[in-house]
């Protein structure tokens, strides 16, 4: 495979920003610079001249490459490890340009962007909601989502996945991600009528069967041993998290009854918005995935999106 130094400019990386042997990457959220990685180096991250040796041919070269990222408001870079010289870069501009691309060619108007990324701008999880909402009278206002998520140091593959999102209060949107339905770097690679056409059937499967999850899932309760089966779940992701859904559980819960499906869907997705770990985010998502009531053709389009 051709090394990263030759493929840099044809991932959108920047070879002449800053010095030979550095490759930049710059938009709205953040900086990345890679720089192949020497072992009797250290790297400050103060200043981008910092991240160049002063004599390059005394250095040995490994087949790794440190990563340096910036956020909009920080003066200097910071080390958040490395990846492997067979790495393939996907910019978050990029990857977003490609999605609102193929959604302005479905005809339908985005509401809401919202980007949030981990402490070391590593990766990236964007929640893009699009203006195609039914109204369910029990819960108002549920409309389809796109989820967007990156990273630049290969922990997470540039992926788009199909969600739906719930208007909780007049100011905040719950959103929840499928696992099912997710396409991976490999598929958005190949091109933007693809990706477009991958929109297009979630739009419209969305607007068939939304009406039928919602409603089946808000009429199905589950049982005492459903609940408890649920929780030693969530309590494999730590104990404390056990407890918050367990209390959010009781608040939704009524007198004498267990809370249905589509209550305990919402109370764990509503913790997960505000889950700053994005990896425990996903795991959660996952769970609360599994006690909705997914409509048969719906199951089925989802799957046969990340599956192609």
């Amino acid at each position: 495979m051709t090394p990263f130094s030759e493929r840099a400019e044809e991932m959108g990386l920047d070879v002449t920003k800053y010095y030979k042997g550095l490759y930049s990457y710059t938009d709205q959220y953040c900086e990345v610079v890679y720089r192949q990685l020497h072992p009797q180096l250290t790297y400050d991250g103060a200043d981008s001249r910092d991240l160049v040796p002063e004599h390059e041919t005394d250095a040995i070269h490994v087949p790794l490459l440190g990563i340096f990222t910036k956020g909009p408001d920080s003066t200097g870079f910071n080390y958040c490890g490395y990846v492997s010289d067979m790495y393939k870069f996907v910019g978050n501009e990029t990857l977003m340009g490609r999605i609102r691309s193929s959604i302005g060619e479905v005809g339908v108007p985005i509401v809401t962007e919202n980007a949030m990324f981990d402490s070391n701008y590593t990766r990236m999880r964007s929640e893009i909601v699009i203006q195609s909402s039914h109204n369910i009278p029990e819960i108002a206002d549920v409309f389809p989502i796109m989820i967007v998520n990156n990273s630049y140091n290969g922990t997470r593959a540039a992926s788009l996945a199909f969600g739906i999102g719930t208007q909780f209060d007049q100011r905040e949107v719950v959103t929840f991600a499928f696992n099912l339905g997710e396409i991976r770097q490999v598929h958005i690679e190949t091109s933007t009528t693809s990706l477009s056409s991958a929109v297009n059937t979630y739009m419209e499967v969305f607007n068939e069967d939304i009406v039928e999850m919602v409603s089946g899932s808000f009429q199905a309760q589950l049982s005492e041993d459903d609940m408890m089966a649920l929780l030693e779940v969530v309590g494999s992701y730590g104990k404390k998290r056990r407890e918050q859904i367990s209390e959010l559980l009781d608040q939704v819960a009524e007198e004498g009854r267990t809370p249905t499906a589509w209550q305990v869907f919402l109370a764990i997705v509503r913790y997960t918005s505000l889950e700053p770990n994005l990896n425990v985010k996903k795991m959660l998502e996952n769970i609360a995935e599994s006690v909705l009531v997914i409509p048969t053709r719906m199951h089925r389009v989802l799957n046969e999106l990340s599956s192609n």
